[in-house]
């Protein structure tokens, strides 16, 4: 009894460890080096340990982040697949943390109502006020803000209100 517990304890933490190659060198190494390959990505690393997984991404100053955004979505769902959290990282300074704090009831206002093209124009007003420069682009699910200052930079991507309720945002 003994030596067939002791074995299949043996064959459990083999499968198990050849999983964690398998992931390692087969999935997430591979992902890793392509999302490295997209120009503003500075670091990426992948964490697997959660109920749903996340990728944490560093980007530096991007043009458009809409399109880096969409770009590394898709990478990242071709390989891992599934629900997975993409986790941004920038570098914004406390000036760019309080215009964003500061735009919200212009943000939420704009969702509520649908009124995008008004809100669109008075972030970038109120971001302007404060000698920051405001970019916001829209997809049919999200909100990207792109918030810069001097070498500081802040990313948001807003989902539609009916995004977060089940809807398709259409």
């Amino acid at each position: 009894m003994l030596p067939a517990l002791a074995a299949l304890l043996l064959t459990l933490i083999v499968l198990f460890g050849g999983l964690q190659v398998y992931r390692t060198y087969d999935v997430i190494q591979p992902l890793e080096d392509h999302l490295s390959h997209i120009p503003e990505v500075h670091d990426v690393q992948v964490n697997e340990t959660s109920q749903t997984p996340s990728v944490t991404v560093s980007l530096g100053p991007v043009q458009d982040l809409q399109t880096t955004y969409m770009q590394i979505q898709s990478d990242v769902a071709s390989s891992l697949g599934g629900p997975i959290n993409i986790i941004l990282k920038d570098h914004p300074s406390k000036v760019l943390t309080n215009v964003f704090e500061n735009i919200q009831p212009i943000l939420n206002q704009g969702i509520a109502q649908g009124m995008y093209v008004s809100m669109i124009k008075e972030l970038d007003a109120s971001a302007k006020e404060q000698h920051v420069q405001c970019t916001v682009t829209m997809n049919s699910q999200d909100i990207f803000i792109q918030l810069t200052q001097n070498k500081n930079y802040l990313y948001s991507i807003v989902p539609y209100t009916n995004k977060a309720l089940g809807g398709d945002g259409q």
